[in-house]
């Protein structure tokens, strides 16, 4: 059994007596402007697949936002999370293909699945739904954050990552988005917890 990060427990969080088979994403609604203040956080918005990981003792598989198991078609990216210091969870990112500057190249993320090389893509995790026995979903998100945080410290892994938030300069954070050719920015309030379908608590800002 992999080994297990000790995370603090927080207030608002239940335990399972089991890992739920199935969840749905939470999903960003389209607004025209960026709030901002203590309550907002942005992160880069990746020009990807969505993919939502359930790691189970061992057993990992990967699901698109729409329910479809993927795991046959990324090897590589399951035997990395297998590997995790945790024996149970579910955790939410997003799939890229990152060219040499870095930047998410949509065109080479469809050939790499198309012709089934996808051990070189790039998986950021940006949300922890479940721990080891414990329902993280009702947690602020910040605590869900830094939970993913300590659990993906120890990881030597180039292609997985963490989506990194940003809480100043979000007009200059969108201006840089724009000129480097990305989609726009996912904002995410910090004090709410995660919640399953479109939400105003997350928004996108192109």
């Amino acid at each position: 059994m992999a080994r297990r990060t000790r995370v603090a427990e927080q207030e608002g969080e239940s335990q399972l007596d089991s890992l739920p088979d199935t969840i749905l994403p939470q999903l960003a609604t389209l607004v025209d402007r960026a709030p901002v203040g203590p309550n907002w956080s942005y992160e880069i918005k990746f020009d990807g697949y969505r993919m939502l990981c359930r790691i189970d003792n061992g057993a990992v598989r990967l699901v698109t936002r729409n329910g479809h198991d993927w795991t046959d078609r990324m090897p590589a990216f399951a035997g990395a999370l297998a590997r995790l210091p945790v024996g149970q969870a579910w955790i939410d990112g997003e799939v890229v293909a990152l060219n040499k500057a870095d930047i998410p190249d949509f065109s080479a993320l469809q050939n790499a699945f198309a012709g089934r090389h996808t051990a070189g893509l790039t998986y950021f995790a940006f949300d922890l739904m479940f721990l080891d026995g414990r329902d993280l979903r009702q947690l602020r998100l910040s605590d869900r954050q830094a939970a993913l945080q300590q659990l993906l410290s120890s990881v030597d892994d180039a292609h997985i990552r963490l989506s990194n938030p940003f809480t100043d300069g979000v007009e200059s954070l969108l201006d840089s988005a724009c000129r480097m050719g990305l989609e726009g920015l996912i904002g995410k309030r910090v004090d709410r917890p995660y919640t399953e379908g479109r939400s105003p608590d997350w928004i996108k800002v192109k």
